[in-house]
């Protein structure tokens, strides 16, 4: 037992002295000594100059969109003269880009159609219904002179009923057709609205 107590002792001082000579090692490897420089006071121009690193940051950014989708033909200039790319300098009505009107030239085209198309709708129906009124008015008339000599021999009881009908649906269809106007001059409202958008 004595003799386990004398190895730990032994060691231990040995591992102390071990430690000790590192720590002298590495204090007087960083034994940097500390030197300032002097001068006289005079006079003279300051020269500052400032470095930093970073991100430089505009004042104001504007993000511009189109109102209409397209394929861009060409972009434009900026107030130096090169191509507009993100974070130009623009002034105000600089054009940024052109884009493809070919879609929209069409459909203005298509909806021109419409309009054309809405307003023969509209003089088709003005036509039935003087159409319909003449026809109401020759119905109006034989069924007034049907009214006049009524159901008797001179006039058989399935041709009153007859004329009586056909005046019934001449007033009907005068109806309709004066329904037809509105509705056509409705249409004409909606492609002329849709030609405006185009």
């Amino acid at each position: 037992m004595k003799r386990l107590i004398i190895k730990f002792v032994f060691f231990f001082l040995l591992f102390g002295l071990i430690g000790g000579a590192a720590f002298w090692l590495l204090q007087r490897s960083n034994g940097q000594t500390i030197s300032y420089r002097t001068s006289n006071v005079t006079r003279g121009d300051l020269l500052v100059s400032i470095g930093a690193t970073g991100t430089v940051e505009p004042e104001e950014v504007i993000d511009v969109g189109a109102q209409v989708a397209g394929q861009i033909l060409s972009f434009g200039k900026d107030v130096n003269g090169k191509t507009v790319d993100y974070g130009s300098a623009v002034e105000e009505g600089t054009v940024l880009a052109r884009i493809d009107d070919s879609l929209y030239l069409a459909e203005e085209a298509q909806a021109e159609a419409q309009v054309q198309s809405a307003k023969a709708s509209e003089l088709r129906a003005e036509a039935d219904l003087e159409q319909m009124k003449a026809k109401l008015r020759q119905a109006e008339r034989d069924w007034q002179r049907a009214q006049k000599l009524g159901p008797s021999e001179a006039l058989a009881q399935a041709s009153y009923d007859a004329y009586q009908s056909t005046y019934e649906t001449a007033k009907a269809s005068v109806a309709v057709a004066e329904a037809s106007i509105l509705q056509a001059k409705a249409s004409l409202a909606h492609s002329e609205a849709a030609l405006r958008r185009a």
